[in-house]
């Protein structure tokens, strides 16, 4: 450390008693009274703070001149800019070494927050995704996470994951190797979380520019019955059932009628049902929504099939606001015990046709 003050001088002692000299000391120490007590600028190269009385390898503060900013080193080879990076220190609990540049997600709570190598597949909800090591974390041990600014010493040649990388590429969480960084923007059902930017491209020195965006993600399912459906007694209610999941991904088919979320939420619910008939005269099919088994008010409608082999697509759509643990069921019943939900299968020129179609959608969190 150094203070920009001079230092006070001593004039040089006369060879005999001089009266004149000794006025010379008392204004030098007169002025170094005043210096002590208004040093001027404090200037230095680096303050250590710490209570270690032995060399450190954390809580050192020093200028970045490069970067323009204060570094913090934090131990293990970890320096945080000042300003330009942010942290959150995690445990690593999951039995081996989680590697520099990992993807990690939320894993549990004991006395740190704890992470483990995240996936985006699906397996974890998005907003479990916490950010990138920026050092290696033994198993057992506590240490920072970036969730934001430049994780360095990386191999960012996109070669562990089977591509090339580029300075200046977007990569992604990866849906298939948990913990890895991807290129290759992924598609529903898996999830899409921007994690970073390459900022050089190095086999060993490698640096990415972390900054990740978690979209809100909205939750849906489509399912089909490719069995036809009877009725055993006419204007009688019965569930519409579906015994295939053609896309989902946070609504599933419960009882094999309930469509049911993981999550709160406004959902749009649309289906499309083949209805035959095989009674030579006039019936009605009628269709409606019930949740939680309460059929709602205003819903049903209602469809007449005039002929006997007469067949109709029936088309209906509804919005809900569901609370967890809700569920919605379409229900349908007829007039005539000779109507049914029509499955079809066998065509040589297009494939099978269902008896039902349904959509859940959520729309508004």
């Amino acid at each position: 450390m150094s203070r920009f003050s001079p230092v006070p001088y001593f004039p040089a002692p006369p060879v005999a008693y001089d009266q004149r000299y000794f006025d010379q000391v008392l204004k030098a120490f007169a002025v170094f009274a005043q210096q002590v007590t208004n040093p001027g600028e404090l200037r230095g190269t680096s303050l250590t703070l710490t209570t270690s009385t032995t060399n450190v390898d954390r809580g050192e503060l020093s200028w970045n001149a490069a970067a323009d900013t204060l570094d913090i080193t934090m131990g293990n080879g970890v320096v945080q800019q000042t300003g330009f990076e942010t942290y959150m220190m995690c445990m690593n609990d999951t039995g081996a070494t989680i590697p520099n540049g990992t993807i990690v997600g939320f894993s549990g709570v004991g006395t740190e927050i704890e992470v483990a190598k995240y996936i985006a597949d699906g397996t974890f909800p998005n907003l479990y995704f916490i950010g990138v090591t920026t050092c290696d974390i033994p198993d057992g041990e506590r240490r920072p996470i970036t969730i934001y600014g430049e994780v360095r010493d990386l191999d960012t040649t996109g070669t562990p994951v089977g591509e090339t990388w580029a300075a200046g590429d977007i990569l992604y969480a990866s849906p298939s190797t948990a913990g890895k960084l991807t290129k290759v923007r992924p598609s529903a059902p898996d999830e899409v979380i921007v994690v970073a930017a390459v900022l050089t491209v190095s086999a060993t020195a490698g640096e990415i520019m972390v900054r990740p965006t978690v979209p809100i993600k909205m939750l849906y399912g489509r399912f089909a019955s490719t069995v036809d459906q009877t009725a055993s007694a006419a204007n009688t209610a019965y569930p519409i059932t579906y015994d295939t999941t053609n896309a989902a991904s946070g609504v599933s088919v419960v009882s094999t009628s309930r469509l049911t979320p993981v999550e709160a939420g406004y959902y749009a619910v649309s289906a499309s049902v083949q209805v035959t008939s095989t009674n030579s005269s006039s019936s009605v099919f009628y269709v409606w929504l019930a949740k939680n088994g309460t059929a709602q008010a205003n819903t049903t409608r209602a469809f007449t099939i005039k002929a006997n082999g007469d067949t109709k697509v029936v088309s209906v759509a509804y919005d809900i606001s569901l609370a967890a643990g809700d569920y919605v069921e379409l229900m349908w019943a007829t007039s005539s015990t000779q109507v049914f939900l029509d499955a079809t299968s066998g065509l040589s020129f297009a494939p099978d046709i269902p008896s039902v179609l349904v959509s859940m959608t959520q729309v508004q969190l």
